[in-house]
């Protein structure tokens, strides 16, 4: 079943690749610095529920308890991993704004499909878009996981 998952996630995330670099392809890279401000938010929030998450005692007991999935790994290293992942997709979209932002207007076609040509600086772009609605879905996951540790957490205490 997991491979199927990630099979279709696959799949769909090349055809919306496709989509962002031809047919959607507009010229609303102006939105990129809000998109790098919401990215810095999300990147701080991440580290802040780190640091909250670190010194929690609950994450002992995260600690003690083996993750279903993996027995070398606990849930504490999951939830860390979670973060870590979803922090690094942050920092990485903000690199490629800032790469597309600095890096001289490449427009030279390299391909086209059907009509659309597809320069370097679309692929770019569309890779932007695309990353931004991964973190996107990413930071409002790791925004429930961290409302759920913070209510176990409190439970735990009790």
């Amino acid at each position: 079943m997991k491979i199927i998952k990630k099979l279709l996630f696959l799949v769909i995330s090349f055809l919306l690749l496709l989509m962002l670099m031809t047919k959607w392809n507009f010229n609303n890279s102006s939105a990129f610095d809000m998109i790098s401000t919401f990215l810095s938010i999300s990147t701080g929030f991440s580290i802040t529920a780190l640091s909250i998450i670190a010194t929690s005692s609950f994450s002992q007991f995260l600690y003690s308890i083996e993750d279903s999935n993996d027995n070398s790994k606990t849930l504490l290293h999951q939830l860390i991993r979670r973060f870590k992942v979803s922090t690094l997709f942050f920092i990485f979209t903000i690199g490629l704004i800032l790469i597309f932002k600095f890096v001289p207007d490449i427009s030279d076609t390299i391909f086209s499909i059907s009509i659309y040509p597809v320069s370097l600086r679309i692929i770019l772009k569309s890779s932007i878009w695309y990353l931004t609605l991964i973190c996107f879905v990413s930071f409002l996951n790791l925004f429930n996981l961290f409302i759920k540790f913070i209510l176990r957490s409190a439970t735990h205490r009790q």
